[in-house]
């Protein structure tokens, strides 16, 4: 039996679904098949602005949206997000900038 592999592709398409003063939804698309290396179970929502940044755990690989809740109006927010199977956590997406209103 071998080993599996972590993810080498990154979800696609991180979006910004709905965007208010103190909450971004985010969305994406599944990682490729080809890039999955197995069943996703999961991804990481890295998000950071100038003074600030947290990262969170989304259990379950259907699970593709993720609303951010308690942030400042008028602030720039960079989110990037990973998909992680039972082998690791594959590579980031590339980062998406957002500004609450």
């Amino acid at each position: 039996q071998t080993e599996q592999a972590e993810p080498t592709s990154s979800p696609e398409n991180i979006i910004f679904s709905s965007v208010e003063a103190r909450s971004l939804t985010v969305s994406w698309d599944e990682v490729p098949p080809s890039g999955q290396n197995g069943p996703i179970t999961g991804y990481l929502l890295y998000y950071t602005n100038t003074t600030f940044s947290d990262t969170i755990n989304i259990t379950g690989g259907e699970n593709r949206s993720y609303t951010l809740t308690k942030l400042r109006p008028y602030t720039n927010y960079t989110v990037t997000v990973s998909a992680y199977n039972d082998g690791g956590t594959g590579p980031a997406s590339d980062s998406r900038i957002q500004q609450t209103k």
